[in-house]
């Protein structure tokens, strides 16, 4: 198959901490991969426009100029999710990222953004490798990230890393570039913070009523999995309804 270029949409939610760690266990990264964003950031601002028929999101919208994943309920982000798989079901993939703060140390914590940088290194070298649809298809790689991301705290850039790291020996692409951006004028970024939220309720707060949505996006995964960042491999998913 042609190598062709992939566009890759980050963000986060919970933290890498050990302090607290009963209330703050998990730390999400959620990453979606498309060569097709035109056609997602249509589907999403069409449940965007769905979402603001409600004046609380409406509101949201006009005072911080996008609306964040944590301030919507998981019921009305269903209608969102089902009307992307239903419709670009094939124009995309999802990594999820699962570090369980119960298994960090003091030292691998202590640079952050180095923390970051090499956990999304192991989840392309280990799982999306040898499990993504998008493997051994891909010329170079477009990464954004939100600009308030930890990542911009590092001593050397991601993109630097990634190319050190993965493109040496046995490349996963020709070349990685990774941009930070306003998440306000970036509706993939807004989209996949939506997801990062999602897993992270449903993992952190057993949150009943993301059941159905991450039992709809299972099937998007990489893999159809998430990456479990932890020694014992031991983190579940919370789906029982």
């Amino acid at each position: 198959m042609e190598k062709a270029d992939i566009n890759v949409y980050i963000d986060e939610s919970g933290s890498i901490t050990k302090k607290d760690i009963e209330h703050h266990k998990y730390f999400v990264i959620a990453i979606l991969f498309t060569r097709n964003s035109q056609r997602i950031k249509r589907y999403f601002k069409k449940g965007i426009a769905s979402l603001t028929q409600n004046t609380k999101y409406l509101e949201c919208l006009k005072t911080k100029g996008e609306i964040k994943g944590s301030e919507v309920t998981e019921t009305k982000k269903r209608d969102i999710y089902e009307r992307i798989v239903r419709n670009c079901r094939n124009d995309f993939e999802i990594g999820i990222i699962v570090l369980d703060n119960n298994y960090t140390t003091d030292t691998f914590i202590k640079n952050h953004a180095r923390t970051f940088n090499y956990i999304l290194q192991v989840f392309f070298d280990v799982l999306f490798r040898n499990a993504s649809k998008y493997a051994n298809t891909i010329h170079n790689m477009h990464m954004v990230i939100d600009e308030q991301n930890i990542a911009t705290d590092a001593d050397y850039t991601l993109d630097g890393y990634l190319n050190q790291q993965l493109n040496v020996l046995n490349p996963i692409c020709n070349h990685f570039d990774v941009t930070y951006v306003d998440s306000k004028y970036h509706p993939l970024i807004q989209l996949i913070d939506f997801v990062s939220n999602t897993f992270y309720r449903n993992l952190e707060k057993h949150d009943k009523t993301s059941i159905q949505n991450v039992k709809l996006l299972q099937h998007c995964l990489c893999g159809n999995r998430i990456f479990d960042f932890s020694s014992n491999h031991d983190t579940k998913l919370f789906l029982d309804e």
